[in-house]
């Protein structure tokens, strides 16, 4: 076992933050490679937004939900409530907002997102990791689960659909 898989196996806060550097080197991949794509702007007959508006979206998802995890790990006592629904207007917007993008400016602020996330995540303390919130659709959870869930598998799939949209 080499010494990256060694601190992986060890620390789950390096193996999120990894993965989410892949999904980034994955969409710098789709970047290169995007005269050979459909047209990013056009609708999938898979998703309903594009690939340029999925990765509005994952632009906007991944600082909101470290936002979301911020009121839960300074939390004491009761646990807060987190989260919101899907037609949340910060949600739209970030699809909105993505529409506008070309292919690169997508991939940047994708890009950005992804790196921001992976530092926060590789610096969060494991306690933090720990404490948990009330969510309308999943119950109680703890912030690791947040991560994994709404941020790293979130955007995993979101990968996943661009590729299926760009003709991959």
């Amino acid at each position: 076992m080499n010494s990256e898989q060694l601190v992986m196996d060890e620390d789950p806060r390096a193996a999120q933050a990894q993965r989410l550097e892949q999904i980034d080197e994955q969409f710098a991949i789709l970047l290169q490679q995007a005269n050979t794509r459909r047209e990013p702007h056009q609708l999938s007959t898979e998703s309903e937004w594009s690939a340029i508006q999925t990765m509005g979206h994952i632009a906007e998802m991944i600082p909101y939900w470290l936002s979301q995890c911020q009121p839960l790990i300074t939390a004491t006592g009761e646990l807060p409530h987190f989260g919101r629904q899907l037609d949340d207007p910060e949600r739209l917007a970030g699809v909105k907002q993505g529409a506008s993008w070309s292919l690169a400016e997508a991939v940047q602020q994708v890009s950005a997102a992804l790196c921001a996330g992976a530092q926060v995540m590789r610096d969060m303390p494991m306690a933090a990791r720990d404490k948990c919130g009330i969510h309308s659709r999943y119950g109680e959870v703890s912030v690791a689960e947040i991560i994994e869930r709404t941020i790293v598998t979130h955007a995993e799939e979101h990968l996943a659909q661009v590729k299926v949209a760009l003709g991959e």
